[in-house]
């Protein structure tokens, strides 16, 4: 309905609504600002839905509160000891548990919440409207992780200028950012206009590549419809910004399942997991109980502690996927075009992966793929990025969480 009412509506007064409801906006956060901060509020956010790090500190947070109730009993069921509280564009999406409140994106609830947590945690940078206020802390987990492809200050002249002053903004107001690596830190350090300090524990997502959870795995191939025999093999490309065509996407998974079949052994399936900016474009894929639909799934690393094999083009999750010591397979039609449009942190030749930039090529790939050297190859990458992933860095976060909380006592 709102959709249909915004076509209707002539373009001045839509504009003329959007800055009438940003000044609302606005005006409650600062009204909000003047009620005291609740010492035990934690908020964190995620654009995209109740997932990447901040849905697993959230998760685990909620599992220690409810040890804690089970442990004191009825007394502590009447008072929580936190109160969770996750923001997101799509709280219908988000089947939270039990324990966690879901809020829209901006608003009124979402936007009290914010301006009187004592902790927030958040994987995207702030909207220019959010101003921290003192007796705040805030935790930036940020979703890329190890990058391939130049971001933020490496790539200052493509964000414009609004990008890079709430960039600056943000990072100022930033408390502590969560490294999975010396490369991060780095990153952080180098780029991201930031100078305070870093927690160096791991990705909290990446928890759940390194400890295998059975119930997680049942959950994925249900959910799915992936018989348990069967393998899976991940297509997670990244998105080409203002470039709206699907040519780069195409693949024969007729011919890459028989080839699967034939190096690998055993009957395959293809998860066709798109980013979500091209997600609403999934259809142009003819899919079947061979071809899944895997784009709305909620939870990216979900999927892929799920899965076997791995075939992307220039996502940092390759980075992510091969700390499972599972093959990562590169295919990218534009290589050489991104390349120089975008431009990397790495030299796209030198990356440990098989790399093609056709489909004969990563079929032939995949055909004559060597497991032990392609492990070496990983391991001395891995190695030289000095990863600190220990599969605990939920925890790791939850703890500080729980520090910051008890230093108001």
């Amino acid at each position: 309905m709102r959709n249909k009412i915004k076509q209707l509506l002539p373009a001045n007064i839509l504009s003329l609504l959007k800055q009438v409801r940003y000044l609302l906006i606005i005006f409650l956060f600062r009204l909000f600002h003047l009620l005291p901060i609740r010492k035990r509020r934690i908020v964190l956010c995620n654009v995209w839905g109740f997932g990447d790090n901040a849905k697993y500190v959230a998760e685990e947070l909620n599992r220690n509160q409810k040890e804690l109730i089970e442990k004191a009993g009825d007394k502590a069921r009447k008072k929580l000891p936190y109160e969770i509280i996750f923001i997101t564009n799509h709280p219908s999406r988000a089947h939270a548990p039990q324990g966690i409140k879901v809020y829209k994106t901006n608003s009124p609830a979402a936007i009290f919440a914010l301006a009187t947590a004592r902790v927030w945690v958040d994987n995207n940078r702030k909207e220019s409207y959010i101003r921290k206020r003192k007796g705040q802390f805030y935790i930036q987990t940020w979703h890329g992780g190890i990058a391939l492809k130049k971001i933020e200050k490496d790539y200052e002249e493509k964000l414009g200028v609004n990008y890079i002053t709430n960039a600056k903004r943000d990072s100022a107001m930033t408390d502590l950012y969560v490294s999975n690596s010396n490369f991060c830190t780095n990153m952080y350090n180098k780029s991201f206009w930031y100078r305070g300090e870093i927690l160096e524990c791991g990705s909290p997502r990446n928890d759940i590549l390194l400890n295998r959870r059975e119930a997680v795995l049942q959950k994925v191939r249900q959910s799915l419809g992936i018989r348990p025999e069967e393998r899976i093999v991940i297509y997670a490309p990244t998105y080409r910004e203002g470039d709206n065509s699907t040519v780069f996407y195409d693949l024969n998974y007729t011919k890459l399942l028989d080839t699967l079949n034939r190096t690998f052994g055993g009957n395959w399936v293809a998860a066709v997991r798109l980013h979500p900016l091209v997600a609403e474009q999934s259809n142009f894929i003819t899919y079947s109980n061979k071809v899944i639909n895997a784009s709305h799934y909620r939870d990216l690393y979900e999927l892929m502690a799920a899965a076997d094999i791995l075939i992307t083009d220039y996502s940092n999750v390759m980075f992510e996927f091969s700390l499972m010591h599972k093959p990562v397979f590169l295919y990218a039609l534009d290589q050489a075009i991104y390349e120089r449009e975008r431009g990397f942190y790495f030299n796209y030749q030198e990356l440990p992966y098989s790399k093609a930039v056709s489909q004969e090529e990563l079929l032939q790939q995949i055909d004559t793929f060597q497991e032990k050297e392609y492990l070496e190859r990983v391991e001395i990458f891995l190695q030289q990025l000095e990863i600190y992933e220990k599969g605990n860095a939920s925890k790791k976060v939850a703890e500080r969480i729980y520090r910051i909380i008890a230093e108001d006592k």
